[in-house]
């Protein structure tokens, strides 16, 4: 049995990079920011680092505690409501910004991010394929 998909968006990424990195913009009333964010689908959240939160003008920690937990340490995250926006796919989602500076790098994980999109990787051709997700309606 074969299925079909119809994607907006092709990107190439480079492949011997640890991940694959897209482009992202978060967005807070009139104030913008940029960052390189990698996709990871085992994140159950998008994840960014506190500086962007500031550069938001965001006060990290009036947003929803998350305790976090990895292999190797545990820390705090706070939700807040913004518009992310990925290869020129735009959603109003909660993401979460860590409570200490320095955070390595930025997650595009499932809540905020992966629930809302199609997603297609062929990393033998170094492309992804990313598309708005709409239900379908019966």
């Amino acid at each position: 049995m074969s299925h079909s998909f119809q994607f907006e968006v092709e990107h190439s990424y480079y492949s011997r990079q640890d991940g694959i990195w897209i482009p992202a913009f978060l967005t807070v009333d009139s104030r913008t920011v940029e960052c390189e964010a990698k996709v990871d689908t085992g994140a159950a959240f998008c994840l960014f680092q506190r500086e962007l939160a500031e550069q938001l003008g965001l006060q990290v920690e009036t947003g929803h505690l998350l305790p976090l937990q990895t292999l190797n340490s545990n820390f705090k995250a706070y939700g807040h409501e913004v518009q992310l926006s990925t290869l020129g796919l735009a959603f109003h989602v909660t993401v979460y910004f860590a409570e200490d500076y320095g955070l390595p790098r930025n997650l595009l994980g499932r809540n905020g991010w992966l629930q809302q999109v199609k997603l297609a990787v062929v990393d033998y051709e170094e492309t992804l394929y990313l598309s708005a997700y709409e239900p379908l309606i019966h």
